[in-house]
């Protein structure tokens, strides 16, 4: 597993594959091109067996689309032989646990190490001790530092946080995310950290940040900067107005959003697993203003936007697909 993989990435490539292998089983080429997938990393054969497991679920949206024939041939063909062990199949039930425990394990860890945290579909805002307050969007979790003398500081571990900052120069309030630090000089602002990436992003006022690559720039209002693995820097410019909306009034607001990274940000907000099925679909464009308070909605009104239908695999995973 690469340092830019999480296992969750890894598990979605499995579902991918899964999807594709489905839709084009007589694809030779593309069954070479799994097989090298599989065999290059031991996670992605763990991943490929706990995922395809998802298939036995998957039954009623392949009936539907005429997947029958291919069905028999993935039972006897090639995925009998690249997952020897199919402890999962069969086994609905079991299989439910397991992704439930996948999705949530992550989340335990959270609660455990950090001052607070965020899971699936939750919300908290936090009220410091210095007057400041900070909104942690779901599946976020962040430690406070606060010295009595000196400096405050905010390490957001994973996910996204809204700051809304009690100015006080002679004590310097600074967010680590990642690779980047910022320091607030009076303003509100939004920090996102991922595996990935990190980005910051000014709603009013201004602050510092710091990172590697030599990285030491101001940002103001309606400013944007984002850090990718490798140290790779891009900067833009948005509608103040649109920064931390989440936070504030409860919409994702997107413009000429990637289908894909749109799905992204949704899916923290639905209780349970977003799928992409198809990888020309992840790159179709979004814009608009959704309401996060119904996530499942404001997914339905993106996908129809694409020309796509979701597919209610259990009450807790959901299928994008044409």
């Amino acid at each position: 597993m690469s340092s830019d993989e999480t296992y969750e990435d890894i598990s979605l490539e499995a579902a991918r594959w899964l999807v594709s292998l489905e839709e084009n089983p007589d694809d030779q080429k593309l069954k070479d091109g799994f097989e090298r997938w599989l065999s290059e990393d031991p996670t992605h054969r763990e991943a490929w067996a706990a995922t395809s497991g998802i298939y036995d679920l998957m039954g009623p949206l392949f009936a539907k689309k005429g997947y029958s024939s291919s069905r028999q041939s993935c039972k006897s063909g090639w995925r009998h032989r690249s997952v020897s062990k199919r402890i999962l199949y069969g086994a609905p039930i079991a299989l439910a646990a397991a992704v439930a425990s996948f999705m949530l394990v992550p989340d335990y860890y959270y609660r455990l190490t950090a001052d607070y945290s965020t899971g699936k579909a939750q919300q908290m805002t936090v009220k410091l001790a210095d007057g400041s307050e900070v909104s942690l969007a779901p599946k976020s979790a962040m430690n406070v530092v606060f010295r009595r003398e000196g400096g405050r500081e905010i390490h957001l571990l994973r996910g996204e946080g809204f700051f809304k900052v009690s100015h006080n120069p002679e004590r310097p309030f600074r967010v680590t995310a990642g690779e980047i630090s910022v320091t607030d000089i009076g303003t509100e602002f939004d920090v996102q950290v991922s595996h990935k990436s990190s980005t910051v992003a000014v709603k009013s006022g201004e602050v510092h940040v710091d990172g590697d690559n030599h990285l030491s720039t101001n940002l103001h209002s309606g400013q944007r900067i984002e850090r990718r693995g490798r140290g790779i820097m891009s900067t833009s410019h948005e509608d103040a107005e649109n920064i931390g909306a989440w936070a504030t009034s409860g919409q994702l607001v997107l413009e000429d959003s990637s289908f894909g990274d749109a799905v992204t940000q949704i899916n923290p907000y639905y209780n349970g697993k977003i799928f992409v099925a198809n990888r020309h679909l992840s790159v179709g464009k979004v814009t608009g203003v959704y309401n996060l308070s119904t996530p499942e909605s404001a997914l339905k009104a993106m996908a129809d936007t694409q020309g796509a239908k979701l597919y209610h695999i259990t009450p807790w995973i959901i299928v994008v697909s044409y």
